[in-house]
């Protein structure tokens, strides 16, 4: 066995394994020049590096040292490079597939060096680029793209030949979680992104990467790490190929938790999950950062700030925004919409909510005006997988603290039509039941996300690209978009006749699009919907008896509405 030694170079005391360290000896040690490696990823308290010695890769993870608390834990032996390079070895010993770690800096400025897995790539990738297929309107994202954006942009297809097949990447996945818990390791972040997928079909390998926060296992870290793959890959995978993942490792381990268990530790997860990526929105990151020029001041996503503030620096206060370079879109009583045209070619989407009263920027003074909520929102709707116009910035023009003049900006939607629009059109049969199941699917989403949305109507609505043969529905206008700890039935209720009611004015839905609406919105998750002819004619299942019963509750809430817009009517 490669055992470990201490050698000093470049002042600096290493841990290594001989046998895996020579070629760097050789070479005159090249973690000593960080300088000249590439840089592949770069966060807030490390780089990871890439070099190559005789066609071979290696990995340099260089931690930053600064600060008294970091220092001290480094000296202790618990610093991240120590933690994962301790992590490692065990695993190697317990006959994991992960990098064989190289050397290890013992000074608080830890530098950890392995060697890459040749051939492997990011599982999570390798899923999206193989078995998903690009929509038009697919928004860029600066890191790893969440499944929960695949699902919500991109149409599953078939994958090219040589693809690693669903039944066999449920075994390997549930060998993996049979590996780690025989080995009594756990890993909190236990999910794809942190997975290579290497070989070929009849050799595949899968292999454990970023090992720093790995620990010894606890009684629940088997259930953890099925709910953190459970969390992966519900979007985008089916209940049965999700289903024979768990059946595969009740063979290896027959202590393995029940499908139940995990699917209760997961909606328990999310919860947690989405307020972190909710907090991405407030703070500087690689994700958002803050913008500014001349009088404005605001957030955007970091892969438009640059052209925000280009824009932001043209504008007038006093006058039209942008002069030709905008085409309005949309002039109301609330608010004005216009396409912008930037110097690079692209185009944004400008909302401005028409000058606020004096209420509301006494009201701004204390809270985020309504672009910025907007803004806010519209990320968290991705976030959990339900498909907007991707935000690209909220700005303000404040005077004294009072809020003056608010600005949302938004990526466009090419070949986009409202709803109601798209619905007088005629569209294709089997267009027109597809939308209508994806829509129920995309409201009941959000519903069980802890969204409702009190102003669910037609025109805010957008379908995309109305004019080909798989267009999507979008949620867009935001503003009575509310986040809460959960959707109770009569807000669902209400939610679903305010879209019944828009529908009704625009004269567009029939009775039979509404009930097989209902029934996509009623159906369990990753099912067809369960009401049988059978069962609605003599209505002895729960399921037909639960779809009558939001059926005429939805109704009686249409009905008092169309009462009272009759009252308001002069």
């Amino acid at each position: 066995m490669d055992e470990t030694r201490v050698i000093e170079h470049g002042g600096r005391r290493w841990a290594i394994r001989p046998e895996a360290a020579g070629p760097l000896l050789a070479e005159g040690w090249p973690p000593d020049q960080p300088d000249r490696l590439k840089c592949v990823k770069r966060g807030i308290r490390r780089r990871v590096l890439r070099f190559e010695i005789s066609g071979r890769g290696y990995y340099v993870k260089a931690y930053d040292g600064g600060g008294l608390f970091r220092r001290l834990r480094a000296w202790l032996g618990l610093g991240p490079g120590r933690r994962e390079w301790e992590a490692l070895l065990a695993a190697r010993e317990a006959g994991l597939d992960v990098p064989v770690p190289v050397a290890l800096a013992l000074d608080p400025s830890e530098t950890l060096v392995t060697r890459e897995i040749a051939g492997g790539q990011r599982l999570d990738e390798y899923l999206f680029e193989r078995y998903f297929e690009p929509g038009p309107n697919d928004p860029p994202y600066p890191g790893a793209r969440p499944p929960e954006l695949i699902a919500a942009f991109r149409r599953r297809r078939r994958p090219p030949e040589g693809t690693i097949d669903p039944r066999t990447l449920a075994y390997h996945l549930a060998s993996l979680v049979a590996q780690l818990a025989e080995a009594d390791l756990h890993l909190p972040d236990l999910h794809p992104g942190n997975i290579l997928i290497t070989g070929e079909p009849g050799g595949w390998r899968l292999s454990v990467v970023d090992l720093a926060e790995a620990r010894d296992a606890s009684p629940d870290a088997l259930l953890e790490h099925l709910m953190q793959l459970e969390h992966f890959f519900e979007p985008i995978a089916t209940p049965a190929e999700r289903l024979r993942c768990l059946a595969r490792l009740k063979e290896l381990l027959p202590s393995a938790p029940s499908a139940k268990s995990v699917s209760d530790a997961v909606a328990i997860y999310r919860q947690q999950f989405y307020l972190r990526r909710d907090r991405r929105t407030r703070r500087q990151s690689k994700y958002f950062r803050r913008v500014a020029a001349g009088p404005w001041r605001g957030r955007a996503t970091t892969d438009w700030a640059d052209a925000v503030e280009a824009l932001l620096a043209r504008a007038s206060v006093n006058g039209p925004l942008w002069g030709d370079r905008a085409t309005p879109l949309k002039e109301g009583r609330t608010s004005t919409v216009w396409r912008v045209r930037l110097d690079d070619g692209r185009s944004l989407i400008v909302k401005r909510h028409n000058r606020v009263r004096a209420g509301g920027a006494v009201r701004g003074l204390i809270g985020a005006s309504r672009s910025l909520t907007a803004f806010r929102r519209g990320h968290a709707l991705l976030a959990r997988g339900i498909a907007t116009a991707r935000p690209a910035a909220a700005v303000d023009l404040r005077r004294g603290g009072a809020l003056v003049d608010t600005l949302l900006m938004t990526e466009p939607l090419e070949g986009a039509r409202p709803l109601s629009e798209w619905l007088r059109g005629n569209p294709p049969a089997a267009a027109l039941r597809r939308l209508t199941r994806e829509l129920a699917q995309m409201i009941r989403r959000m519903h069980e996300a802890g969204l409702a949305h009190r102003d669910l109507k037609a025109p805010n609505i957008l379908v995309a690209p109305a004019g080909g043969p798989h267009p999507r529905p979008f949620l867009v206008d935001l503003d009575g978009l509310a986040l809460l700890r959960s959707v109770s039935a009569r807000r669902r209720a209400q939610n679903l006749m305010r879209l019944s009611v828009s529908l009704d004015e625009w004269q567009v839905a029939r009775q039979t699009d509404r009930l097989r609406f209902l029934r996509a919105y009623l159906a369990p998750r990753g099912r067809p919907a369960p009401i049988t002819i059978l069962s609605r004619r003599r209505g002895r299942t729960d399921a037909a008896r639960r779809l009558r019963r939001w059926w005429r509750r939805i109704a009686r809430l249409s009905r008092r509405k169309w009462q009272a817009l009759r009252r308001k009517t002069p």
